[in-house]
């Protein structure tokens, strides 16, 4: 009868053993499923988080020059060697200068300088990547375009209080 106990705990022992341990492994096989599907879910929110940030940050930056530009008819669409730029005019003690806003060799570019005063657009000051910029003037509003790099493209219509001088459609 001893010895039937005896062999009755030790199995009973082995299998509590085994159970316990293929909980474990169990928990562990999970607990490293959940870790995978995190990383995965954070690399997604990251990815789609620097996507917008660049289409929003393009346009609100060119939104933001427009309105700061807005007076006296201080906004023109010119082309500066071929490239089409949005260009603000401001006067300093009587003095008129220039801020062009264009896409040139894969970067939103920002180049000041005083007006008659030629520059290369290599001179301008890189502000982000972008693909292209481009503008349509149409009855006193203005159709901003950026495309990024991986082609993606949007839009903002703006409508400036003072208007727009040397506007073209």
């Amino acid at each position: 009868m001893f010895q039937i106990d005896r062999l009755t705990k030790n199995n009973s022992s082995i299998l509590d053993t085994l159970v316990v341990l293929l909980l474990i492994g169990m928990f562990v096989l999970l607990s490293t499923g959940v870790l995978v599907l995190g990383i995965s879910v954070y690399n997604n929110t990251n990815r789609v988080s620097s996507e917008n940030f660049l289409h929003r940050t393009a346009l609100s930056y060119v939104a933001n020059q427009i309105r700061r530009s807005d007076a006296g008819g201080g906004i023109e669409v010119r082309e500066l060697e071929g490239t089409e730029a949005l260009v603000f005019r401001q006067n300093f003690d009587g003095t008129d200068y220039l801020t062009w806003l264009y896409c040139y060799d894969g970067q939103l570019r920002e180049l000041f300088s005083e007006e008659g005063f030629e520059q290369a657009l290599s001179s301008g000051t890189e502000i982000m990547p972008l693909e292209s910029l481009s503008f349509a003037i149409e009855g006193g509003t203005i159709d901003v375009t950026v495309t990024e790099e991986n082609g993606d493209s949007r839009s903002l219509i703006l409508s400036p209080r003072s208007g727009i001088n040397g506007g073209r459609s």
